[in-house]
């Protein structure tokens, strides 16, 4: 059943629903009545007139009677209040015309005690629109026709007296009238203001329905990841404490996990920010699925999470738990369908044996997840006690890299590239150098991630560029005008600072042009954020060349270097290595020579060790190498000596080779002569 909506309608409604309720005892009492008044007018009125009203009236409400049970089943007061309204107003106004009727009768037939009679049992029917307090049309409907012929009697009739009565009828009327309109309201304005208490105690109850919501929605808010629906940092944090704080009292075994997602980037950026985030929530999903509903799991930040799982106390049930992360975050498969390796590096640390406080295990943690990733990610590693020395030495880079920058410890040493068919230096790679006055010489990427880790990368690649810059001037001055000096620069750092602005700003002030620097990137630079791209078209426009390096490996792909652009590719060292007795390598590097031919690049072999592939690289085409079989890195004066020296017997081997040649061609024709 359809009910109303607004207050006014439902109101309606109520006045239907009073109408069609009370009409029974109405009617019955209105035939009574006119039964009465036969009786009493019996033999002073015509038979046929007294029949005619009982019939009529009789007809009349056994009428309204039948229909208004009929609505009343139906529900037609709660579908179309409007019509029982109608209906009760003309069933009023025909029954008061049929009363009417019989006051004419009496007044024609009758005597003036028979008129006498029908005044007062009118009068007694007139009653009704004082019992009538829902709706003031239908009793209005049935008194008017009554008391409109009562005044119209009594003013025909011309005396003093008729007169004052007829005068009292009228204002009797007017007073009915008036408190007939005055109950209506009354009514509906009670029925209103019940409507709208109920309204309100409705609302109001809704309103804290929905302030509860809203206060579970802000504390979920608070506390949980909105992509993943996991812990946050800050919640995560109060779990694990709470967690440890249990741990403390009781024999309980724990392993903290930290994850990092190893190829989230490359996906972000090349699949776009929808993938990347249906990545996270099924990661999200697939931790769950391994560690448990009672695992305390975070998202940290971006592609990094974090867990707290206990119930494992064996290593290998540890080892066992961690393994499995690795394996179900490994090939993911988002709610779109698109499948993907995103690949994930896990760090384990032991509750109590690696650590009793958060801070420790989060540590120790951190520690192994570096390691897992130093060792090619895709793994997990526990941590070990041999990582503390680790830490330290870390934290000891760190600590004096500043110093070291600003003092000239940090420099850039220079290892040559040459050209496989004449033997000259084409260029040289700047190699960052450090020997630590404790630690001794310091690995380059340990330099590179301390200088990330204190902010400083800026820092770090202007000294290697201003060395660069150096060495070309150099080598300008001892009349090498040719070689360029290629630079690296890490995927992490575009984006993060003007990197084009500021290889501008050096060629300006060592006055070179732009087309003796080259940067070295791999294609994770390019697509790692949004302005990589831009940076690396904006060198390309000022002259730099770009060189592709370690191509063949982490995020290289043919596809993607179609929409690149770049003037040279380095093949990794892994493709070197086993050349000479490879033939997969082989091939391999046979089919990165084809392609670079297609796109009209150079290429570049790095790590060459051995004459045998040396000489093989040049069987099969490889325009250039650069290698520990040519020389080492070195510093910018022994760079410039070696390649004073190598140039000079690359010449001299040229031209005896070609003299050789000559003779050995004068003798043959000789011979034939």
């Amino acid at each position: 059943m359809t009910q109303p909506t607004s207050v006014d309608a439902i109101v309606r409604r109520d006045q239907a629903r009073a109408i069609l309720d009370g009409l029974p005892s109405t009617l019955v009492s209105n035939v009574f009545v006119s039964f009465s008044l036969v009786g009493m007018t019996w033999g002073t009125i015509p038979l046929r007139a007294q029949v005619s009203f009982v019939g009529a009236n009789v007809a009349i409400n056994a009428g309204r009677a039948v229909l208004g049970r009929r609505w009343r089943r139906q529900g037609i007061a709660d579908r179309a209040p409007e019509r029982v309204l109608t209906f009760a107003w003309i069933g009023g106004l025909l029954s008061g015309l049929c009363w009417a009727g019989a006051l004419v009768a009496c007044a024609v037939y009758g005597q003036a005690y028979t008129i006498a009679v029908a005044v007062a049992f009118s009068g007694l029917n007139a009653g009704s629109i004082i019992q009538n307090k829902v709706a003031r049309a239908p009793a209005i409907a049935f008194v008017l026709p009554n008391t409109l012929i009562m005044v119209a009697l009594f003013v025909v009739q011309g005396s003093l007296e008729s007169q004052i009565i007829a005068m009292n009828l009228t204002l009797l009327c007017v007073l009915m009238f008036r408190w007939s309109l005055q109950q209506e309201e009354h009514y509906l304005r009670s029925r209103r203001l019940h409507y709208d208490a109920i309204a309100l105690t409705d609302s109001l109850q809704a309103a804290n329905v929905a302030a509860g919501e809203a206060l579970r929605n802000l504390e979920q808010a608070a506390t949980h990841d909105h992509l993943t629906g996991l812990f946050n940092r800050a919640a995560y944090q109060k779990a694990v404490e709470a967690r440890l704080a249990q741990a403390a009292t009781q024999p309980v075994s724990l392993w903290l996990m930290l994850i990092d997602l190893d190829r989230f980037k490359w996906i972000n950026d090349t699949f776009g920010h929808s993938i990347g985030d249906e990545v996270l929530i099924e990661v999200g999903v697939g931790l769950r699925q391994v560690l448990g509903p009672d695992a305390v799991i975070a998202r940290l930040g971006g592609d990094e999470f974090a867990a707290l799982v206990g119930g494992h106390p064996t290593e290998a049930a540890g080892a066992a738990l961690a393994e499995s992360v690795v394996r179900r975050l490994g090939d993911i498969v988002t709610r779109s369908g698109q499948a993907l390796y995103a690949g994930a590096s896990v760090g384990v640390a032991h509750h109590p044996f690696d650590g009793r406080t958060l801070a420790e295990l989060q540590t120790h943690a951190d520690l192994a997840l570096y390691a897992a990733k130093s060792e090619g990610r895709g793994t997990w590693r526990p941590f070990v006690d041999a990582m503390d020395q680790q830490l330290r030495t870390r934290r000891e880079i760190e600590r004096d890299l500043p110093e070291a920058l600003e003092t000239g410890a940090i420099q850039a040493w220079f290892q040559p590239q040459i050209d496989c068919a004449t033997g000259l230096v084409i260029g040289f790679e700047a190699l960052l150098r450090w020997k630590h006055p404790q630690l001794g010489w310091i690995a380059p990427p340990d330099a590179i991630a301390a200088a990330a880790a204190t902010r400083r990368s800026r820092d770090l690649t202007r000294v290697i560029l201003r060395d660069a810059c150096a060495l070309v001037r150099l080598l300008d001055a001892s009349g090498h005008h040719d070689p360029i000096v290629s630079v690296n620069i890490s995927p992490n750092e575009f984006g993060t600072y003007p990197i084009a602005d500021m290889v501008a700003a050096e060629l300006t002030a060592h006055g070179l042009s732009a087309g003796r620097i080259a940067i070295e990137i791999t294609e994770e630079a390019v697509y790692s954020n949004e302005r990589g791209g831009e940076d690396v078209d904006a060198l390309i426009d000022m002259g730099v060349s770009i060189i592709v390096d370690d191509f063949g490996v982490a995020y290289s792909s043919i596809g993607s270097l179609r929409t690149l652009r770049f003037d040279s590719l380095k093949v990794d060292r892994s493709f070197i290595h086993g050349i000479a007795d490879n033939l997969q390598d082989r091939v391999l590097l046979e089919a990165i020579l084809a392609f670079a031919r297609t796109l009209g690049v150079t290429v570049l072999a790095e790590g060459v060790e051995t004459r045998a592939q040396f000489e093989l690289l040049r069987r099969l085409g490889c325009p250039a190498v650069q290698g520990y079989h040519f020389a080492r890195a070195m510093p910018p004066t022994e760079a410039l000596a070696w390649i004073t020296g190598n140039d000079l017997a690359a010449r001299i081997t040229r031209r005896g080779w070609a003299a050789g040649t000559g003779t050995i061609a004068a003798r043959r024709v000789a011979a034939r002569g």
